[in-house]
C-alpha cells in the first residue's frame, strides 16, 4: 500500500515537470526570432526652424520743430513761391543712438510726393539748420552736408517754396528728418530716388514737421 502511494507520488511529479517543460518550448516558438522582429521605424525627420523675423529699428523720440511754425498748422508765405522761397529754420532732439549723420528731404504728399528740398550729410553733432539755406550742392554750413535737386529737374536745386495748383486744396508740405547709420556716399545734386535708394537700410528713426498750405482760385 505505501509502495503504492510513492509511485503515484512519483507519477504526478513526473507529469508535472514534463508539462512545464512543454510549455516552456511553446513559448520560446511563440516568441520571435532576432532576425523576425519588427524593423525599427526611422526618427521622423527635424523641420528646419524658421528663419527669425528682421529686427525693426527701435522707436526713438526724436523731434523736429521749427520756431516759424507748428507741424500741422500752416506754412508761413515767406517760405512758399508766393514768398521770398527761402528754407524755414529747423531744429530736431532726441536722436537715437549709433547716429552718424543726418538728412532732411521735403516733399508734398498731395501732389503725388513732389519734391521741394533734400539735403543730407548733416553731421551727427548738429541739432539744427538755419533760415535761408543757401542753394549751393555742396554747403560750407552745415560742414560737409550736400543738397539734391527738387521734381522741377535739375535748374533747380536745393531748397524751392511750395506751389501748389490754385484751387487744388490744402497741400501738406512735410520736412522728414532721417537719422542715419551712415555718412552717405552720395554725390551732389542726387535726385530723390537716388537718395531714397542710398538711405534704405541705414534710417535709425525719423521725425515729420508738416506745414498746411493752400492757394485759392483767383475770382473772376
Amino acid at each position: 500500500m505505501r509502495g503504492n502511494r510513492l509511485l503515484l507520488v512519483v507519477a504526478l511529479c513526473a507529469a508535472a515537470l514534463a508539462g512545464g517543460v512543454v510549455a516552456a518550448r511553446e513559448s520560446a516558438q511563440g516568441a520571435p526570432k532576432p532576425s523576425e522582429a519588427a524593423p525599427i521605424a526611422p526618427p521622423a525627420p527635424i523641420a528646419p526652424a524658421a528663419p527669425a523675423a528682421p529686427t525693426a529699428p527701435a522707436q526713438s523720440a526724436m523731434k523736429l520743430e521749427s520756431d516759424a511754425f507748428k507741424s500741422g498748422e500752416a506754412f508761413p508765405v515767406k517760405f512758399t513761391a508766393d514768398g521770398a522761397g527761402t528754407s524755414p529754420a529747423l531744429r530736431w532732439e532726441a536722436a537715437p543712438e549709433g547716429v552718424k549723420s543726418f538728412a532732411i528731404l521735403m516733399d508734398d504728399p498731395d501732389a503725388r510726393g513732389f519734391v521741394h528740398w533734400i539735403v543730407w550729410g548733416i553731421p551727427a553733432s548738429a541739432r539744427s539748420l538755419p533760415e535761408a539755406m543757401p542753394r549751393d550742392l555742396e554747403l560750407k554750413e552745415p560742414a560737409g552736408a550736400r543738397q539734391g535737386v527738387t521734381s522741377w529737374g535739375r535748374e533747380r536745386r536745393g531748397y524751392w517754396g511750395s506751389a501748389p495748383p490754385p484751387g487744388s486744396g490744402v497741400h501738406r508740405y512735410t520736412f522728414t528728418l532721417y537719422a542715419l547709420d551712415v555718412a552717405l556716399d552720395l554725390a551732389p545734386g542726387a535726385n530723390a530716388k537716388e537718395f531714397r535708394k542710398a538711405i534704405k537700410g541705414h534710417v535709425l528713426a525719423e521725425a515729420k514737421l508738416i506745414g498746411l498750405y493752400e492757394r485759392k482760385e483767383a475770382k473772376p
